[in-house]
C-alpha cells in the first residue's frame, strides 16, 4: 500500500463515523439525534478498532476524538439533551489549542512529535510558527462552533460539520505550504505550485492532493480532527 493510499484510508476510517451520524439523523424527527448519537459512538469504536488492525496503532487525535465521543455522546443519551454532543467540538478544539499553545510556552512543540517523521528537517523556529498558527486556528474553530450551535438550528449546526469545518480545515492546512516550501527541494516546490493552482479548479483538487509530497499530504490528512 502506497503512502497516499494509507493516508486516504486513514482519512476514511476517521470520517465514516460522522458520515453514519448524518445517515442516521432525520431532520424531520429531532428524537433521531439520540439514535444518531448511538450510531456515532458505535462507529467510533469500530473506527478505533479498524485503525489498530490496519495500521497497528491508534493515532493520538483519533484517541482523543473517540474518548470525547464516548463521554459527550454518553451524556447526550443519558440526559436526553443534545447540548452535550454540540459541545464536543468546542471541547476538542479548545483542548488542542491549549495543548499546543501551552506546550509552545514551555518550548514543547507537540506538532513536531506528530509530523516530524514525514517532514523534512525544520528548525524549532518553524515548528514554533506552525504551532502558534494551529493554536489560533483551533481557538477560532471553538468560538465558531459556540456561535453556530447557540444561534442556529440543530440542522444548520450539523451541516457545518461537513460543509464548513472540514473544508475550512483543509484550506488552512494547505495555506501552510508557503512556509513549508522553504524546506522542500526544487521538485517538491514545483509539485506544490501545481497543486495550489489546481485549487482554482475543484475537479483537479483531489488529483493535486495526491501529487503532494508525503509530508504535505500528512499535514492535511493527519491534522484535521473529527469536527
Amino acid at each position: 500500500m502506497t503512502d497516499t493510499q494509507k493516508q486516504l484510508l486513514k482519512l476514511f476510517i476517521e470520517m465514516f463515523p460522522i458520515i453514519l451520524f448524518f445517515y442516521a439523523y432525520d431532520a424531520k424527527d429531532m428524537e433521531s439525534v439520540y439514535l444518531a448519537t448511538e450510531v456515532f459512538m458505535a462507529a467510533m469504536a469500530v473506527s478505533l478498532l479498524a485503525s489498530k488492525l490496519v495500521f497497528g496503532r491508534i493515532g493520538l487525535i483519533l484517541w482523543i476524538s473517540g474518548g470525547l465521543v464516548g463521554v459527550m455522546g454518553g451524556a447526550t443519551i443519558y440526559f436526553h439533551n443534545a447540548l452535550f454532543i454540540k459541545l464536543k467540538p468546542t471541547i476538542l478544539y479548545s483542548f488542542f489549542a491549549l495543548s499546543l499553545l501551552g506546550g509552545m510556552y514551555f518550548k514543547k512543540y507537540f506538532l513536531k512529535n506528530i509530523f516530524e517523521a514525514g517532514f523534512p528537517p525544520m528548525p524549532d523556529e518553524a515548528w514554533r510558527k506552525l504551532t502558534f498558527r494551529f493554536g489560533l486556528f483551533y481557538i477560532f474553530n471553538a468560538i465558531l462552533n459556540e456561535i453556530i450551535h447557540r444561534n442556529f438550528s440543530f440542522d444548520t449546526w450539523i451541516a457545518t460539520k461537513l460543509w464548513l469545518f472540514m473544508p475550512m480545515s483543509i484550506l488552512f492546512m494547505m495555506a501552510q505550504t508557503p512556509m513549508l516550501m522553504k524546506y522542500m527541494d526544487d521538485k517538491e516546490r514545483e509539485i506544490i505550485r501545481h497543486t495550489r493552482i489546481s485549487i482554482i479548479c475543484p475537479g483537479r483538487l483531489l488529483a493535486g492532493l495526491l501529487l503532494l509530497p508525503r509530508f504535505s499530504r500528512r499535514l492535511i490528512f493527519r491534522s484535521v480532527p473529527l469536527p
